[in-house]
């Protein structure tokens, strides 16, 4: 054997010692976990999701990745590596505590699966829903114990059914964590030039993020919606050879995996920093975590300056809105409801003193949909 072999040999042997040591403090982190959930349940209904404390794990060694790499020459492991890897252990040591079932707007492979995947990790068990209500009402009756719905997209604006589920005051759920997703889309299809696709299926979402890249490439096709990517390339795949020359679908990379369809085109979004928010909803919101968002959704009588006396509680204390949209209130013609995000938690004094002068205003509303940890793109 040669001295390069020799040294190979040490180094993977090296390497086969280190995952050795990984292993084993996954096992002690995976024990102390358990521990964990039997002191919760020894506490009755305490939640054993708790996102701000995920959300400090996650700074904390994201930090010390950060700083191991300034005081080193070594390189650094990219920020999202170490992110993926800890969600994993995390997710697979909260199984241990307590077994979760997500809900999600499905089938498999959609952005919403892939989002709720990268949030929960693969241990959890996951139930597709048909439609974003069915998601709510799993979560509702407890046949869930958490749900993943799409909330906004940086480009195309707010998801008008989600939050149109959120207006609803008599549903009973809470907001308890964000993610954000960078979204690439693909189209899939048989065909084997552009200029072959005369139909285009997808989710309205992607097909207005591909608008302009449809209109130069594929201006002759006709573009159907479908209730979810994944769905639009089951229905590509499905369709008899005969009758599926010049169908084609916009999905994510994994549909295109598992329904076996060749990308024809990649990353055809209009904008490639395209990034769709999702909120993870639940029976509980998130205690602080230190750097948190409060969803809002709130309503006045209809009178001039009516938007401004809502936000101006808000305003006079230096509380920021990171967003806000208005939505018909489906209650009275011409009446709205407006959803907005605040920087703060429910429970810091400026914030909780502003809710409650919007609550006292005459003909005003507020309902507090949840506090959570700011999250960053994945």
């Amino acid at each position: 054997m040669s001295d390069a072999e020799k040294e190979l040999s040490r180094l993977r042997s090296a390497i086969d010692a280190v995952d050795d040591e990984l292993l084993e403090l996954i096992r002690k982190r995976a024990q102390l976990a358990g521990a964990v959930g039997e002191h919760k349940q020894g506490r009755g209904n305490a939640p054993f999701y708790v996102p701000s404390r995920e959300a400090s794990i996650i700074r904390r060694i994201l930090a010390r990745n950060h700083d191991a790499a300034s005081t080193s020459h070594e390189t650094r492991i990219p920020d999202e590596a170490i992110h993926g890897i800890y969600r994993e252990i995390i997710g697979a040591c909260l199984a241990l505590e307590h077994p979760m079932t997500i809900a999600y707007l499905g089938p498999e492979g959609t952005f919403t699966h892939t989002a709720s995947l990268r949030q929960f990790g693969a241990t959890a068990c996951y139930l597709p829903c048909s439609n974003m209500e069915k998601v709510f009402e799993e979560v509702e009756s407890g046949r869930a114990t958490y749900g993943v719905v799409p909330v906004e997209n940086a480009f195309e604006g707010a998801v008008g059914q989600t939050l149109d589920l959120f207006a609803d005051i008599e549903r009973n759920v809470f907001v308890c964590a964000e993610i954000q997703l960078a979204i690439h889309h693909h189209l899939l299809t048989r065909v084997e030039s552009l200029d072959m696709v005369e139909v285009v299926y997808s989710h309205p979402q992607p097909l207005a993020q591909c608008q302009h890249w449809i209109s130069e490439h594929c201006s002759q096709a006709a573009l159907v919606e479908t209730e979810s990517t994944a769905s639009a390339a089951e229905r590509v795949q499905q369709a008899e050879d005969d009758h599926a020359k010049g169908l084609a679908a916009i999905a994510a990379i994994e549909v295109a995996e598992r329904v076996q369809l060749p990308v024809l085109a990649a990353n055809i979004e209009d904008h490639h920093d395209n990034t769709t928010r999702f909120f993870v909803i639940g029976q509980h919101d998130s205690p602080p975590s230190g750097e948190d968002k409060t969803a809002l959704v709130m309503s006045i009588r209809d009178v001039p300056g009516a938007l401004h006396s809502l936000i101006e509680p808000f305003a006079s204390r230096g509380i920021g809105l990171t967003r806000i949209e208005s939505r018909p209130s489906k209650q009275k013609l011409w009446e709205y409801v407006f959803f907005a995000d605040i920087q703060g938690h429910r429970d810091d004094a400026s914030v909780s003193e502003a809710i409650a002068e919007v609550k006292a205003m005459a003909g005003g509303f507020i309902k507090v949909l949840g506090s959570y940890p700011v999250s960053k793109p994945l």
